[in-house]
């Protein structure tokens, strides 16, 4: 496979006259290429309009929000300070996925009350805001304690924090239900039914994660038939864990239009063909994966691999505050680390708003808005040709 850098020396060549902008030394800018120092070019990315489709509520928590509700719940959570409460929930080099799932298990309170939900929900569209998201797709697993609160209870606290946020910080949000793959199936189809009947307030896919080695999509395949005959679009973990025929299945079994993480798809040429032809696009979440070992670094990162293989690719956070990231951060670390340009990184953005599950109205709405924002920008930072 050939590596990013190779990619990219190859599509400099190919260059329009239009300059690509990238992080490098601004002394070796010249007509074909204008290079900006890291500093400056952070500057860029942070003010530029983005998308964001592979994100979840659960790891999107606030560590400061934990510890105010610990207080208003009276839950006791062995740290007195955010300090010592992010050494209990962010990830570390070096840990792994049983390490990741025990992350989540001080704060699983916070989905028990309908009042929390709304607020974490907020606070979720209101970062993504702050960083210049116009678009996200942000998703739940909506199964938490049924004996405390109904999963249609989850869904509407949820669904009214993103909404109110939506309209305070003028961002475009919807809401991806997630199944875990260990559910039996009569639990995943209530969790389905459910959507369902909130396609109309802001539900506008499904989606299934979790154990891909013991529960594969293939056993879900009732419940995505049933999405999709109620016009639920759906995206589907897949290629993180396990390999391509994990991404075959969901495609051709769960009518899966997107793939969530989908890294390791180049491991089947077939596969790969397959994607590229349905133009199938992958949420792709760079450091989540090198954090949970999918990856070994992102210097080979096969993002623009797979993109120029004329697959769509998004980038996303997964889960911000259980990785610590943000999705700044991310455009930078493949700007970076694979030489992704201004340019590679508008594409990515734009995709998200062109693989997003909104009717094709509204989809020309937000890039629209999308494409004002990015001419600004251009404007203030002098980048015309």
């Amino acid at each position: 496979m050939k590596t990013c850098a190779a990619l990219f020396l190859a599509l400099t060549l190919l260059a329009s006259a239009e300059p690509s902008f990238r992080i490098g030394d601004p002394a070796r800018s010249d007509a074909s290429t204008r290079y900006f120092d890291k500093d400056a070019f952070r500057q860029l990315v942070e003010h530029m309009p983005k998308t964001e489709l592979h994100t979840h509520l659960e790891g999107a928590v606030r560590p400061d929000t934990i510890l105010e509700l610990a207080q208003v719940y009276n839950i006791e959570l062995g740290a007195a300070n955010v300090e010592e409460l992010k050494k209990k929930i962010q990830m570390r080099p070096g840990e792994n996925l049983l390490d990741f799932l025990k992350k989540f298990d001080p704060f699983r309170f916070v989905f028990d009350h309908p009042e929390s939900l709304r607020r974490v929900a907020y606070e979720m569209v209101e970062e993504e805001a702050r960083e210049g998201v116009v678009y996200s797709e942000i998703r739940i697993n909506p199964v938490k304690r049924e004996d405390v609160l109904s999963i249609e209870g989850v869904l509407d606290a949820v669904l009214e924090g993103m909404q109110q946020a939506s309209e305070d910080y003028g961002i475009e949000s919807r809401l991806i239900v997630s199944l875990n793959r260990s559910y039996p199936l009569e639990s995943a189809m209530r969790v389905a039914r459910a959507a369902a009947a909130r396609k109309d307030r802001g539900v506008v896919a499904m989606d299934l994660a979790g154990d891909e080695v013991h529960h594969p999509a293939s056993k879900f395949k009732e419940v995505f038939d049933y999405a999709q005959s109620q016009g639920l679009h759906i995206t589907i973990h897949a290629g993180e864990a396990v390999g391509p025929d994990s991404i075959r299945q969901a495609l051709e079994v769960c009518h899966a239009e997107r793939i969530g993480h989908g890294v390791r798809l180049g491991e089947d040429p077939a596969v790969l063909e397959e994607v590229a032809r349905r133009r199938a696009t992958l949420e792709m979440c760079p450091s989540s994966n090198l954090l949970i070992n999918v990856v070994k670094d992102l210097k080979s990162y096969p993002l623009m691999t797979y993109a120029h293989q004329g697959i769509p690719v998004t980038i996303s956070t997964d889960d911000r505050h259980i990785f610590d990231l943000t999705l700044t951060g991310e455009y930078l670390a493949m700007a970076e680390q694979c030489g992704l340009s201004l340019q590679d990184l508008e594409k990515i953005s734009l995709n998200g708003i062109r693989s997003s599950f909104l009717p094709e109205r509204e989809k020309a709405r937000v890039e629209a808005r999308w494409r004002e924002r990015m001419d600004a920008l251009r404007s203030d930072f002098a980048l015309e040709p």
